[in-house]
């Protein structure tokens, strides 16, 4: 649906067809797809009236089937607590279960935020970094990212960690929701409390784990598999877990001569960023940054500037 956002004036007069208007909403509203596993009804209703604007403004007929859909919509007084996002990557789509709502149970990891989407498609255009390679995740929330990584980039391990047992919980969701089939097997007697969820796809031996970051050294102590690539998406909100974070990708840098972790971080404040920098650098860490192509803008989210650093060992 957010392709229409970015339409230019052709598609805008393409939209003036009503049998063009009928297949548009049979393939976005009211798609199979859409009507299993439904999407926010406020993003249904801001594009329908974002195209039904579009037509106004040409002086065009609207479908009725397209009034019909609204009207439901704007009608409903069905109250969401979890709605779905479905994501076209590579030509595959990833579906993800999330909450409706920012916070959740004292968190934020229950929903896909910029950074995660932006990191995505930054692995996508690196797909060679994680062939083969151990990836951790910190932080994972609903697992966008990794499902992207795993899907497309054929890691040899994907290690989903996150310390909130209801993310872990919604994480294993969407992993089976998306991977899962007759191939795939759960190990379903699990060795360790720490581990949630053990399955096997294609190649890549996927892991889903509780992991504090206050715990990392305990992780590594525990014989757990020393990542190459450590990656996280929007984890640098809070200035006050930075100590915890920092000591952890160093505990886990420490291992790999050539291990470098990947942060995406959607800039909010400046200075927050600008302390975990200084941080990183007291703690003999350095980073690079790399350049984010143009930013999509979604029509459910805030479009801030992302940050995406390369952080190592200084050699």
């Amino acid at each position: 649906m957010e392709i229409f956002l970015q339409s230019s004036q052709e598609s805008i007069d393409y939209l003036l067809n009503l049998e063009k208007q009928e297949e548009i909403l049979k393939n976005t509203v009211n798609s199979d797809l859409i009507k299993k596993y439904p999407i926010k009804q406020s993003y249904q209703r801001a594009f329908l009236k974002w195209l039904m604007n579009k037509i106004e403004e040409k002086n065009g007929e609207i479908c009725d089937i397209m009034y019909i859909t609204y009207c439901n919509l704007i009608s409903s007084t069905i109250k969401e607590s979890i709605h779905y996002r479905h994501f076209l990557i590579e030509n595959d789509c990833v579906s993800i279960k999330e909450s409706t709502h920012i916070i959740s149970e004292g968190t934020t990891g229950l929903c896909s935020w910029q950074g995660a989407i932006e990191l995505s498609k930054w692995c996508m255009k690196n797909k060679n970094k994680f062939y083969g390679k151990v990836v951790l995740e910190l932080g994972c929330g609903v697992g966008l990212t990794g499902l992207c990584i795993i899907k497309n980039c054929f890691p040899k391990q994907y290690i989903f960690t996150d310390g909130h047992k209801t993310v872990l919980e919604m994480v294993s969701e969407n992993i089976k929701f998306n991977l899962l089939n007759n191939e795939n097997k759960i190990q379903s007697k699990l060795k360790y409390d720490r581990l949630k969820l053990q399955l096997k796809y294609n190649y890549t031996d996927i892991k889903v784990m509780e992991l504090k970051w206050e715990d990392i050294n305990k992780y590594v102590n525990e014989q757990w598999t020393v990542p190459d690539i450590i990656i996280g998406a929007d984890i640098l909100y809070d200035a006050k877990s930075f100590y915890e974070l920092i000591l952890g990708l160093k505990k886990l840098l420490s291992f790999v001569m050539d291990g470098y972790a990947i942060i995406a971080a959607t800039i909010r404040n400046e200075n927050t960023v600008s302390q975990f920098l200084y941080q990183l650098e007291y703690h003999n860490l350095s980073f690079e940054e790399y350049n984010v192509s143009q930013q999509t803008v979604y029509v459910q989210l805030t479009n801030l500037p992302i940050k995406i650093l390369k952080i190592f060992w200084k050699r």
